[in-house]
């Protein structure tokens, strides 16, 4: 995989472009930073003469505020899938008419994440989405001042994040700063479900965030910190090591790249994926369904794929990548990256987020502002 170093471009071009209203733009997309290639959107302007325009954010929770609040008028979201269901039930997207894109097909997308998709667990929101990547949760690390940090994640997993005395005592721990993520840190610490509604549990996971004393807290910008040694381990993303190794890459960074990895924990995980959302704020639904069928067209979801960093959901794709024995095939053994291989795992117990409904939506909110502002 070859991520293309513009990323301080994109940033920009995200940041300053976020109303089509008088701006000449025809498609407004609000997404999370560096997810998506600029590559992708340059070819899709091209083949329909249009202007494309991406806003960012950090979290479903600022996505939801973003859609309820009418903040824009986005043609596009890409939210979670426990946020694609809570918007779903609120009546903030709409349904998608697979009939308007050509390039669908039955059995077009992954098989494990198409049998996640179709579980119990998230059949209510079936079909109000087009998955985009998937993923899981993962602990970043530095090895570069504690050798020894590897050998502790590999054996104590989540509980790195919360115990320092299994650590050595300068050892730097940061936390992710979404409300749902962290929380998810916490239940996983516990051996919790990561969607209990019992407040009781919800309340002590957040105590436990509220009286550790994370280094920092943070989002897009704990994989560069871990990357470049200003923080040891961190709670990421799956895809975010890949983002910072790939950048590092390019930038021909070698001494980052010797001493940072991520370990994604297989007997209790979340699996997630995003999804691309047509939600209400859309003016131009046409293009957007034209942008839906342009993505998982194999070739741009290919590219996408390069560059983004995260599993392919188009399953011609992701059989091509790990085939490809002289690309970066290999990526796929990892199980950071390849949640596949989480749901495979004998013993496994990984689980999708799920809606919890408004009270304990506004509860954990409320509780996760405590954390943060104490």
């Amino acid at each position: 995989m070859k991520k293309l170093f513009i990323l301080a471009l994109l940033a920009l071009f995200s940041l300053s472009l976020t109303s089509c209203s008088g701006k000449g733009c025809d498609l407004l997309i609000l997404n999370w930073g560096d997810y998506i290639s600029e590559d992708v959107i340059v070819a899709f302007e091209e083949e329909y003469d249009v202007t494309v325009k991406v806003a960012t954010t950090d979290s479903n929770e600022q996505m939801y505020s973003n859609i309820l609040n009418r903040t824009a008028e986005y043609d596009l979201v890409v939210p979670s899938d426990y946020m694609i269901h809570q918007m779903k039930e609120e009546n903030l997207i709409k349904e998608i008419d697979f009939t308007r894109l050509e390039n669908y097909e039955e059995g077009i997308f992954v098989e494990g994440l198409h049998n996640l998709m179709t579980s119990n667990d998230c059949m209510d929101y079936y079909g109000y989405y087009i998955p985009y990547f998937w993923g899981s949760l993962g602990i970043m690390y530095n090895t570069k001042r504690n050798p020894e940090i590897e050998d502790i994640i590999m054996e104590y997993e989540w509980q790195v994040l919360f115990d320092r005395s299994i650590l050595p005592s300068d050892t730097r721990v940061a936390m992710y700063s979404a409300s749902r993520d962290a929380l998810a840190a916490a239940e996983l610490y516990y051996g919790y479900s990561l969607n209990t509604t019992d407040k009781k549990e919800i309340d002590q996971c957040m105590n436990l965030l509220k009286n550790t004393d994370f280094y920092q807290w943070g989002t897009d910008d704990l994989k560069i910190d871990i990357s470049q040694g200003k923080v040891d381990i961190a709670l990421v993303y799956s895809g975010d090591f890949f983002d910072a190794y790939y950048s590092d890459l390019e930038a021909e960074a070698e001494d980052n790249l010797e001493y940072y990895s991520i370990y994604a924990p297989k007997c209790h995980n979340n699996v997630f994926f995003d999804g691309l959302v047509i939600p209400n704020t859309c003016t131009n639904e046409d293009l957007a369904y034209k942008f839906l069928d342009f993505i998982i067209d194999y070739d741009n979801s290919y590219a996408n794929a390069e560059f983004v960093g995260y599993c392919p959901t188009v399953q011609s794709v992701y059989d091509d990548i790990i085939s490809d024995e002289e690309g970066w095939g290999d990526i796929l053994a990892i199980e950071a990256y390849n949640p596949q291989l989480i749901l495979d795992h004998e013993g496994s117990r990984p689980e999708v987020y799920k809606y919890l409904g408004k009270e304990t939506y506004t509860y954990i909110e409320r509780q996760f502002t405590r954390v943060i502002f104490r």
